[in-house]
């Protein structure tokens, strides 16, 4: 049986990492490519899955982290 962490990593692994940026000062952000759609990873929690682009989903990285401070 699954644990759920097993289960979470093969699901980030099925995606293909873009890119990886430093958003605020320790947070970083990696956005991934899975089928059509980019997503935005930021220390290991989602923020979001349903990005057209990679540049929409590092503007979405970097506003999040200046929203929380980070």
């Amino acid at each position: 049986m699954l644990k759920f962490k097993t289960l979470r990593q093969n699901l980030n692994e099925a995606a293909t990492a873009v890119k990886t940026i430093q958003v605020g000062k320790k947070s970083k952000a990696v956005i991934t490519k899975k089928g059509s759609k980019f997503a935005v990873t930021i220390d290991g929690e989602l923020l979001d899955d349903g990005f057209k682009t990679a540049a929409e989903a590092e503007k979405a990285a970097k506003e999040f982290a200046d929203l929380m401070g980070a």
